[in-house]
């Protein structure tokens, strides 16, 4: 089965927010999943109260005790149980580990879905309110995560929120982001295997791949609805106490990897606890035309004058180990006659094509005339100001490329000194911009945002991927757009089409372009671009509306200031996001 997935936002609305009263609503019916292994009494009873709190009465309580408890939680639990009809207990004979305990309390579910919850944690009041409201919205909901937040271990205060992006599955590869709170639909949990033995630590990880791989909607609720309690034996305070879970969580992404016939081997990421990293496995290598405008110019770089077309080529052919290109070189018609017969020269490197335009310089055009006039099957649209720096680059960009459901693919652009200069393009308040612009080039982003691939809305046009079949579905570029937004175009309309943008940020190429470049563009693109996909730049998916960046660079500012919009809007009405399975696509006009 395909792992598409279609995004639509949903719109606020004033009646959004889920009814507050402790009665029967029809709605579903939530199982809550809890492994019980020597908890502090005080949390855990914080944790069972926090449910009993719940604005919801539909709701049952799976708490399953792994193997022999201190005769406190035992007490504990049953009194909890014969205090409510809702709450289930199980004691354990032997301890089987947190995978066989949740198991063992999926079987003692009833409810029409599931809900996982650690025994030193609590639930906001509304959580399973909330989700029930959101879920009303769809009848094919069979995912749903939440932002979270932190329990201070000190003082039991809330601290460190997650503002989660909405679901991406390229991020959730590497990285179990979702986190808390997790709800998935019973029948697909058990379908999917439910929890699975030797995964311990990493189970949440396992179970929402191989839920999600499957899963006909998927819905992020971008609302604080659970607490992570930061203790000494929690990873929410330090990462580094259950070193056995990130060891589980390679062998969860392998096995994700296997099943999905995704070309790639899984390992850890030296730097950054529960990041997987992904080393390019491939058995096939087509034909993939890079395609580069050009007008010849020069600039100085390292102190020494040189052709920035001439340094892509010759860094292109000199350090790619990916066994298959070709290069068009597309040049504008005010290029001398000598750079093509300079460039002739790589002829040894690999095959290297000319394409005379005789047109005013328009990017789209020259890009579209290159693709006319190649032979791969993808198409790599390739600045001249770049230099490639790392031998794998291209492998890993065909690594998801080739992928049926992924469009386009962009890498990491650095600039000259070394900060970044693309991550990604992102939309806040109607306005296209590159995220983390200007970070340094090993800053992590948010909650290590940057140690992974993700999606976006668009990917640059100076280093784009994309497979011939969809450019040609889609049209090639808009030659509208000469000069700006031509590649955001592009990537909504491959992303329209049914295919996911993807930037890779283990992928690295040098942009030669100037940090210190005016970034502004003429009204009119902006205008054109905005009213042609103006629902979608003002409803980002990959974007969460409750996050304001610690870095003045990593969002634009708006204007008026957006911490005066969030205020006016009031940050805990924001609708949840739906992305619907095998239609994968951000429109929403």
């Amino acid at each position: 089965m395909s792992d598409s997935t279609e995004l639509i936002d949903l719109t606020d609305s004033e009646d959004s927010s889920p009814e507050m009263g402790n009665e029967k609503t029809d709605g579903p019916m939530f199982s809550l999943l809890v492994p019980v292994y020597h908890p502090e009494i005080d949390f855990l009873d914080e944790c069972i109260e926090s449910v009993l709190a719940q604005t919801t009465s539909d709701w049952e309580l799976c708490l399953v005790a792994d193997g022999p408890q201190p005769e406190p939680v035992n007490q504990v639990l049953k009194g909890y149980r014969n205090r409510d009809s809702r709450i289930k207990v199980h004691f354990r004979e032997e301890n089987g580990g947190i995978a066989a305990a949740t198991d063992d309390a999926l079987n003692m579910a009833t409810g029409e879905f599931i809900a996982l919850l650690d025994n030193d944690d609590t639930l906001a009041p509304h959580a399973l309110g909330t989700v029930a409201w959101e879920m009303a919205n769809f009848e094919d909901v069979d995912f749903v995560f939440s932002d979270e937040d932190h329990l201070d271990a000190g003082n039991g205060e809330r601290i460190n929120p997650f503002h989660k992006p909405g679901f991406s599955r390229e991020r959730l590869r590497q990285q179990m982001y979702l986190g808390h709170l997790v709800v998935c639909r019973r029948s697909l949990a058990i379908e999917v295997g439910g929890f699975r033995p030797g995964f311990d630590g990493s189970q949440d990880h396992d179970i929402s791949l191989r839920a999600t791989e499957k899963a006909r909607r998927i819905l992020h609720i971008p609302q604080v609805l659970y607490h992570w309690r930061e203790c000494e034996t929690s990873t929410a305070l330090d990462p580094t106490t259950k070193d056995w879970a990130y060891e589980a969580g390679v062998r969860v992404v392998q096995s994700h990897l296997e099943r999905t016939n995704f070309p790639a081997v899984a390992s850890r990421n030296p730097d950054w606890p529960g990041i997987i990293d992904l080393e390019p496995q491939l058995t096939e290598f087509p034909l993939v035309s890079v395609i580069i405008p050009t007008g010849g110019y020069k600039r100085i770089i390292r102190g020494e004058e040189v052709v920035l077309v001439d340094l892509a080529v010759k860094s292109l052919l000199a350090r790619t180990t990916y066994p298959n290109v070709e290069v068009i070189v597309v040049l504008d018609k005010n290029s001398e006659e000598e750079l093509g017969l300079s460039l002739q020269r790589y002829g040894n490197y690999g095959q290297v094509k000319f394409v005379q335009d005789t047109r005013d310089f328009n990017f789209s055009h020259a890009c579209n005339l290159g693709a006319a006039r190649a032979s791969g099957d993808l198409l790599l649209f390739h600045n001249d100001d770049t230099e490639i720096i790392q031998p794998d680059w291209l492998d890993r960009m065909v690594m998801y490329a080739t992928r049926e459901d992924i469009g386009a693919v962009g890498a990491k652009l650095l600039y000259s000194d070394g900060r970044i200069q693309h991550a990604g393009i992102w939309s806040r308040e109607g306005c296209p911009f590159h995220r983390y612009a200007h970070y340094r080039g090993d800053h992590p982003g948010y909650l290590a945002a940057l140690a992974t691939a993700q999606n976006a809305i668009a990917v640059t046009g100076a280093c784009l991927l994309v497979e011939r079949h969809k450019f040609d579905q889609v049209g090639g570029f808009a030659t509208i757009y000469p000069l700006a937004y031509n590649d955001v175009d592009l990537c909504l309309k491959l992303n329209r089409a049914g295919y996911r943008s993807v930037v890779d940020c283990a992928t690295k190429v040098v942009h030669h372009e100037s940090s210190t470049r005016d970034p502004t563009v003429a009204e009119w693109e902006f205008k054109q671009v905005h009213e042609r996909w103006k629902p979608l730049l003002h409803n980002d998916p990959y974007d969460n509306p409750n996050h304001i960046a610690e870095n003045v660079d990593e969002y634009p500012p708006p204007n008026p200031p957006l911490t005066i919009i969030l205020e006016e809007q009031g940050k805990a009405d924001f609708h949840a996001r739906a992305w619907p399975a095998q239609q994968e696509h951000l429109y929403c006009g």
